[in-house]
């Protein structure tokens, strides 16, 4: 369904909406599971109203999830915040982000 690495994703993250490539969903944890989804081993069907894939997840630090996936950079956050971060990263599958974070709390 993806034709190519560069196109546009849009995602509806628990009613938050974000736009990415496929690269930046595959390319630095291919292991993870928004590369399965959209990598072309999985048939993702968008909304066919909005074009919009849904992830029933709240979406208040995919941001941070799509940053790194991005650039590898972790934000400064509050701690509390780190671990809902942490959260998150272990649902997407990024083992990578998880292990850093872990070292941040050891």
């Amino acid at each position: 369904m993806i034709p190519d690495s560069a196109s546009i994703v849009r995602l509806n993250i628990g009613g938050k909406k974000f736009c990415t490539t496929v690269d930046t969903l595959t390319q630095r944890e291919p292991d993870s599971m928004l590369a399965a989804m959209f990598s072309g081993r999985h048939t993702v069907c968008p909304d066919s109203n909005k074009g919009y894939v849904f992830v029933d997840r709240d979406g208040k630090h995919f941001r941070h999830i799509l940053n790194w996936l991005r650039d590898g950079v972790v934000p400064a956050l509050k701690d509390w915040e780190y671990s809902e971060l942490l959260r998150e990263a272990e649902y997407y599958q990024l083992l990578v982000s998880c292990a850093f974070f872990l070292v941040l709390f050891i």
